[in-house]
């Protein structure tokens, strides 16, 4: 699956905040059953942009 959407959206979000919460997260992700390949596919996209998960 191409995330690449997800990743570009959660980058927007981060822009001032230079991080994103995982409820952000959550609610860019489709309610799809994700495997956890895809996730960790975005999650490296994420920090790979420099773009921290905090909890809240």
């Amino acid at each position: 699956m191409d995330w690449s959407e997800i990743v570009r959206k959660a980058a927007l979000l981060a822009e001032k905040t230079g991080y994103v919460t995982f409820d952000q997260l959550n609610e860019l992700m489709p309610s799809t059953r994700l495997e956890p390949e895809d996730i960790e596919a975005v999650l490296t996209a994420l920090s790979d942009r420099g773009i921290w998960i905090a909890e809240e």
